[in-house]
């Protein structure tokens, strides 16, 4: 039986013989194997041995919390190492002591109704990853010291097993991300290097024709006519404007790279800021015989943007409309009100784009065709500037062909109320510090208290194995980015080491300093080391030395830094407690970003009536109240991971390959990262988690089967395939409601849980009206979605 534990690498596979050996080794009737997930911060039920079916989802639905586990395994109900959770009263001896081995406190072995035994699963750094909850012993009988000497040996195993298997699923996981992660990096390199190819020639061509154009000019300004010479300035001028376009976009290129500064939003009428560009933009296209036009339904549509770079986006998209579009084609500008978002879109009659790159045409460097005998020219950043900018306004950008032929860009940004907040003086606060000006104020503070002039704060590196300098005054910045000092090494390393003071008056006379006196920075031969404790935790280790005076550091200067410490120590952990709460807050202020949508229908869409109908089933079924608060919690966010997947992905027809799948797969994983911050109670992460996985076993991430799926994850997976069904896809236009009810009947008992679907089904059926309304009334909602992360072989049903 070990043998076949040990040698199953798979844990969807390894998880029922472990409880299947538990049983027909240690002899007990009922087992539930729970293992940790990251995911749901949470030990979840994996495997069952004697658990009724109908049992199952109450036990899979139940989330163990690390904080509840460490109750169960007190010391007081200790037996040997595992954990005896007595059942009514059990009788126990008098002045019974929880650390003594098993066997020795219990007066009545019997095992009563309610005892259970949790043996934990302990990985090899000590991390408990799962525990095994035992009942029904077949001897009736509490075990003794050896039945649980025998069950903790083969724990032990169970363990190295789980441990085993998940990092070779990890392994797995990560050797076809990495396979991924190579290519995407060896494009970049290439599309790199081809843009600094194409930046140059860019550049030579304008700066030629104006070196030129001047030349002449100089050489021949008397003879020239006027008109020629208005005509060379012209050329000059247009040359000018070209290269001062190719600098701006390597600009604005610097700032994405280094995160675009606050943006600058106003009230602004789009419209009236379109019609204000329009001559412009019709003057290129008489220039290169295209029509234009501009199309607004209304000729009023407030919303706040930053107009300096609506503008930009604007010129990209128009600029790359011209450039693809040949003479006598047309070139339009079309703005709309779509429920509470503006929706604008430049269409085009120029070449298309492939369909396999519309998903990277945004991406830095990119370019259709980047070889050097590339028809239009370009750096291949224009579209990336766009989505930048479409990003920082909390909107969404995308590209599509039209049939009749040329691409459509659309951009939609959220038109969202003002909101009114109380007055308060806190809000005009703003952040304490800029970058770096904490540590600068605190090493000055220090320098001149102590009349230093050379003063370093080293502390520990993320390792925990060196102490490197946070910040220094009088030193190189070589030697700041450069120093590395090891426990006991060193004078700051001794100081690590001991966590005492250390002062050298005269470094000549130290047997142990390896330091040169007669460098640049020692002026004086005295050194003082003192360490910055939180407890026994060394926080830093801050050292002076040259004194402005040219005397030697002595005792007093010992005594008074050593005062300066405590301050020293507290004011740094403070600052590393506002810097972890500005980190948290960062990545709260992301997750709100992600998970509100560009905008909303005037009319009820087809999701939120699939959400409706999933949440009717659910009290059909009569779920208890707190699990459906978590499945309306799962229902409005399960899929914001979506954002992270190519649009080539999403909009691909047909089955995908599996490097394909693997890319599509992520998104499950990627918006429970998104939603962290936000907290969400492990029961929803688990709905999450769990929404794709199939009835039959085929599903993933964890390819879970049967009652072992989350009953919220199978109603969410039912609500969102009925979703994805009546809403378009750029391969086939929406099902009717009796299609994708009959779609979904089909793949009952592979994909959907028998049980659940015919609750499902029922009440859809009863909707069926209201659905038909909200596909008619809702035809664009699909495109309202949220933006997008800056992160089956069932075609008819991808979500």
């Amino acid at each position: 039986m070990s043998a076949r534990i040990n040698a199953t690498v798979y844990l969807p596979d390894l998880l029922p013989k472990v409880v299947e050996a538990v049983q027909e080794i240690n002899g007990f009737g009922r087992v539930v194997l729970y293992i940790w997930s990251d995911e749901t911060q949470a030990f979840e039920a994996r495997a069952f041995g004697g658990v009724d079916d109908l049992e199952k989802p109450a036990l899979i639905g139940q989330q163990i919390t690390y904080d509840l586990y460490e109750e169960w395994a007190h010391p007081q109900h200790r037996w040997s190492h595992c954990s005896l959770l007595l059942g009514q009263a059990d009788p126990v001896a008098p002045g019974y002591e929880p650390s003594r081995p098993a066997g020795e406190g219990v007066r009545d072995r019997n095992w009563r109704a309610g005892t259970r035994l949790i043996a934990p699963l302990i990985s090899l750094k000590g991390e408990v990853i799962g525990f095994l909850d035992l009942d029904e012993p077949q001897t009736g009988l509490i075990p003794d010291v050896l039945e649980v000497k025998h069950l903790e040996f083969l724990v032990q195993q169970v363990a190295t097993a789980v441990e085993s298997a998940g990092v070779y699923d990890s392994l797995a996981r990560k050797n076809a991300e990495l396979s991924l992660a190579s290519e995407k990096l060896d494009s970049l390199a290439d599309m790199k290097n081809q843009f600094v190819a194409n930046v140059s020639h860019e550049l030579r061509t304008p700066l030629t024709s104006i070196s030129a154009y001047t030349e002449l000019l100089q050489n021949n300004m008397d003879s020239m006519t006027t008109e020629m010479r208005s005509e060379f300035l012209k050329v000059i001028n247009s040359q000018s404007a070209k290269l001062t376009g190719i600098i701006d976009d390597i600009l604005n290129l610097g700032q994405m790279a280094n995160g675009r500064s606050q943006v600058h939003t106003v009230e602004t009428d789009l419209v009236v800021l379109i019609r204000r560009l329009e001559d412009s933009w019709r003057s290129r296209a008489l220039e290169q015989d295209i029509r234009f036009k501009v199309e607004a339904e209304v000729e009023n549509i407030r919303l706040p943007i930053d107009a300096v770079l609506f503008q930009q986006l604007l010129g990209h998209l128009l600029n790359n409309a011209f450039k693809f579009t040949n003479a006598g084609g047309m070139v339009t500008v079309r703005v709309q009100e779509r429920g509470t978002a503006v929706r604008l879109q430049v269409q085009d009659t120029g070449i298309g784009i492939p369909e396999d790159k519309l998903g990277v045409i945004f991406d830095r460097f990119y370019q259709v065709d980047g070889s050097s005998t590339r028809q239009h020219n370009g750096q291949g950043v224009g579209l990336a500037i766009c989505r930048d900018i479409v990003d920082h306004h909390d909107g969404r950008i995308w590209a599509d062909n039209v049939e009749t032929g040329g691409t459509r860009f659309t951009v939609v940004l959220p038109r969202r109320p003002l909101v009114v907040q109380a007055t308060d003086h806190h809000l005009s606060l703003g952040t304490p510090f800029e970058p770096g000006e904490f540590m600068q104020r605190l090493m000055h503070w220090v320098s001149e208290s102590m009349g230093v002039e050379t003063a370093t704060l080293m502390t520990p590196d993320k390792s925990g194995e060196h102490l490197t300098i946070r910040a220094g005054i009088g030193v190189s910045d070589s030697v700041v980015q450069s120093a590395r000092v090891r426990r006991g090494h060193g004078f700051a390393g001794k100081v690590w080491a001991t966590h005492k003071t250390l002062l050298i008056e005269d470094m000549t006379g130290d047997q142990h300093s390896n330091q040169d006196v007669s460098e640049p920075r020692y002026s004086t031969p005295s050194l003082l080391c003192v360490p910055l404790l939180n407890g026994k935790e060394l926080v830093g280790v801050i050292s002076v030395n040259n004194k402005s005076n040219g005397q030697v550091l002595d005792a007093n200067d010992a005594l008074f830094l050593e005062s300066l410490a405590p301050r020293l120590t507290s004011l740094l952990l403070r600052y590393r407690h506002w810097q972890e709460e500005v980190r948290d807050f960062q990545a709260v202020r992301q997750a709100l970003r992600l998970t509100t949508a560009v905008g909303s229908t005037r009319h009820q869409s087809v999701r939120q009536v699939c959400q409706e109908i999933c949440l009717e089933t659910a009290r059909s079924i009569n779920m208890p109240e707190d699990e459906l608060e978590h499945l309306a919690f799962s229902l409005q966010f399960y899929d914001v991971g979506l954002g992270a997947v190519p649009a080539q992905l999403l909009n691909k027809p047909g089955p995908l390959v599996e490097q394909d799948k693997i890319q599509m797969q992520k998104h499950v994983h990627t918006g429970l990262e998104i939603l962290a911050p936000l907290q969400p109670d492990s029961k929803v992460r688990q709905l999450i988690l769990h929404h794709h996985e199939n009835y039959d076993g085929t599903g993933y991430p964890m390819g879970l089967a049967g009652e072992s799926i989350p009953l919220g994850s199978r109603l969410v997976r039912l609500a969102d395939t009925l979703a994805a069904l009546l809403s378009p896809r750029p391969w086939r236009g929406p099902y009717s409601v009796g299609q994708a009810l009959a779609e979904i009947r089909t793949q009952v008992g592979s994909v959907f849980c028998p049980r659940m679907a015919a609750v499902f089904l029922e009440v859809a059926e009863d909707n069926r009206e209201r659905i038909g309304r909200s596909q008619e009334e809702c035809r664009d909602g699909h495109t309202l979605l949220r933006p997008v992360p800056m992160l089956e072989e069932k075609p008819c049903i991808r979500s």
